[in-house]
């Protein structure tokens, strides 16, 4: 966390890099990241850390029931499907009825020639219907299985992966990301070469999306259509780490950093301090107390955090799609039906 160490418009710095700058504290800690501004006011001692800095939301929930059915397979491969199932059937029927159109408007010797030469096709005929038989068959029976699994296992909700999807999200007015006051993420945001960095730092900026870190409540929800950005470390010691968390923690991160303690300039001991973190880190004292931090966290939440595997029987509200469609193409094939019967109907009685 930055606590407030931002570079003001007059070119004073505040929070705890302005403390220390003024000479008001000898050392500033608090996971500060070493940058090439700060370096001009403050010293810094050796890094202990390296960390990056990511957002956080609340994990998606579950896909609408519906969606279940379309998952199976690929919008490519419902096309391919369609095509295979509804367009290659009428084609074949199509040419079929044209060459007999063809030969029934050709000359005696001619029409007995092609009539003869269909009946020795008829075998390519049923080669053709046949693979399409077993072709569909094949579809149905991976569909089917395909279908079961994500039925019995609900699917999630993919929600916002990345900084990319996040500025989409953000640009499209679906989505809210707030920063922590003080912190270098808008600053690192905006000097970005990601043009997408740069869009969501600009949308933060001007919109004023910001947070105070301290005063966030970890034991409630983060709210629907929401992101927190933060330091990983500081966001998985708060929230958790997978699977004993309900949040959701981006792999995806601005930018990685290393931290340091904020010495005042000329600061007499730097040396002896330099050596002791040193040691520290090469002891890997410091990344046990992270660890510990983290598995902490993790035993508290594991209390309220269930970790059954979410499989269940089936019920009616599970499968009522497909039973709603089932009785949509009944109705359907009524309406034909009737359609049909009428139209056989009106053609014979018409004179």
């Amino acid at each position: 966390m930055e606590n407030g160490a931002v570079l003001m418009e007059d070119g004073t710095w505040s929070g705890i890099i302005g403390m220390v700058a003024r000479g008001e504290a000898d050392m500033g800690l608090t996971y500060l990241a070493i940058m090439e501004d700060r370096s001009e006011v403050v010293d810094f001692s050796a890094p202990y850390y390296t960390i990056d800095r990511t957002f956080v939301t609340d994990k998606p929930g579950q896909l609408p029931k519906y969606a279940v059915f379309l998952y199976p397979f690929e919008l490519k491969v419902w096309i391919l499907f369609f095509i295979f199932l509804v367009i290659m059937p009428f084609l074949v029927r199509n040419l079929i009825f044209s060459r007999t159109y063809i030969i029934s408007h050709l000359p005696d010797p001619l029409k007995q020639l092609f009539r003869f030469i269909s009946r020795e096709q008829s075998i390519e005929s049923s080669i053709l219907q046949t693979t399409w038989l077993i072709a569909f068959t094949f579809i149905i029976f991976i569909y089917s299985s395909v279908l079961l699994s994500f039925l019995l296992v609900p699917l999630q909700d993919p929600g916002i992966k990345d900084f990319h999807e996040m500025a989409y999200a953000v640009q499209k007015g679906n989505f809210k990301c707030l920063a922590p006051e003080g912190s270098v993420d808008v600053q690192l945001m905006l000097k970005s070469d990601s043009y997408h960095l740069k869009v969501l730092g600009n949308v933060i900026r001007q919109k004023n999306w910001f947070y105070q870190s301290r005063n966030v409540d970890t034991s409630k929800t983060i709210g629907k259509k929401l992101a927190l950005l933060g330091p990983r470390l500081i966001l998985q010691s708060r929230y958790g780490i997978p699977p004993f968390t309900n949040k959701f923690i981006s792999d995806d991160s601005i930018v990685e950093m290393s931290t340091a303690i904020a010495l005042k300039k000329g600061f007499c001991c730097k040396s002896r301090l330099d050596d002791v973190i040193l040691r520290i880190v090469s002891g890997g004292l410091f990344q046990k107390l992270v660890d510990e931090k983290l598995f902490e966290t993790r035993t508290l939440l594991s209390s309220v955090t269930s970790t059954k595997a979410a499989t269940k029987s089936l019920t009616i509200s599970d499968v009522y799609g497909i039973f709603l469609l089932l009785t949509l193409s009944y109705m359907a094939s009524f309406l034909l039906l009737t359609a049909e019967i009428l139209y056989k109907r009106y053609n014979i009685e018409k004179p």
